[in-house]
């Protein structure tokens, strides 16, 4: 799942390859840097780390939620490569402790997008209208209040902000991970979404799809308390888990994805507006229970568990 577009072969990006945010993070650095690029999942975050060889002077990863079970990979780069890691989900201190005593550089905020650190972090090497991307990952991200994105977001049109982030929203949760390898490199030529091909074919399609779950969900899910989940069949498995909560009326969406040949489940955990459980906590936890991974916000986490330890973990959720 690598970019190869114009590469500096000494720099490595891997950056999250579910949302805008990841993506907007990976063409930033990519603008900047000229790097390689590798787009991960939390599922195979660890494969990917690992693939980094000692060829790379320079590593930054974006837009990911860290662990302990992390921290070893970190360590071996770190023999050979300067290591920078950008994020804004929680991070348990012993695990921040660990890769700052190693000499990770961690540039980290709970309150703005990946996006907007990665782009504050290089304001001064960017052209003005590299902003927009930084824009977009907070809009789509819905951190457009922190800090630093309420500030950039004054410099631009609001309406020209969300149209466009909207169909790259749609569009990213409908592409293949072949089509996201070719939009980072766009992105990072500061390209505008509307003007990518196939983004506007792409994100209508997605919204056809959701038009058509809402009216599904309801009949192919299943409901434990105020938990509702859901087979993913092909589908964002973010986009299920939130739409449970709306059709439903849950308090927690989940939405999942069955690895038949590996034996592996992946979930997307989102939680009601009015839901004080620490989604993130509760998933790093639970997932670690059941012999998997996991993490991210109180609203928003996500997890790797066996597949036959699904219903225990579901269940375990609920209560």
């Amino acid at each position: 799942m690598s970019g190869l577009d114009e590469a500096n072969p000494k720099i490595m990006c891997v950056s999250h390859i579910k949302d805008v945010d990841g993506c907007v993070s990976a063409a930033l650095i990519k603008h900047v840097t000229k790097s390689h690029f590798l787009l991960a999942s939390y599922g195979n975050l660890n494969d990917c780390l690992r693939s980094i060889r000692t060829s790379y002077s320079s590593v930054y990863v974006c837009d990911l939620g860290i662990n302990e079970t992390m921290i070893k990979e970190f360590e071996r780069i770190r023999q050979f490569a300067e290591l920078i890691y950008i994020d804004h989900h929680p991070i348990d201190l012993a695990v921040l402790k660990a890769i700052q005593k190693i000499g990770v550089k961690v540039v980290h905020g709970r309150l703005d997008c990946a996006g907007v650190l990665t782009y504050n972090l290089f304001e001064r090497d960017f052209p003005r209208g590299a902003g927009l991307l930084a824009a977009y990952a907070a809009v789509s991200d819905r951190l457009e209040n922190g800090p630093l994105a309420k500030k950039l977001l004054r410099e631009y049109d609001r309406d020209f902000v969300l149209f466009e982030t909207m169909m790259l929203t749609y569009a990213i949760e409908k592409a293949s991970i072949d089509y996201k390898k070719k939009l980072v490199p766009k992105l990072s030529r500061l390209e505008y979404p509307h003007q990518i091909p196939d983004v506007m074919k792409l994100a209508l399609e997605q919204a056809e799809r959701v038009a058509t779950m809402r009216r599904e969900l309801p009949e192919r899910s299943k409901r434990i308390g105020n938990l509702c989940y859901a087979e993913a069949q092909g589908d964002s498995l973010g986009t299920i888990a939130n739409l449970l909560i709306e059709v439903c009326g849950a308090e927690i969406g989940v939405g999942y994805d069955n690895n038949k040949q590996k034996q592996i489940t992946d979930l997307s955990i989102r939680g009601a507006a009015n839901l004080k459980t620490d989604l993130g906590k509760k998933a790093a936890k639970l997932a670690k229970k059941f012999s998997g991974t996991g993490g991210g916000h109180r609203k928003s986490s996500g997890a790797r568990i066996p597949t036959s330890k699904l219903l225990e973990f579901i269940r375990a959720l609920n209560h």
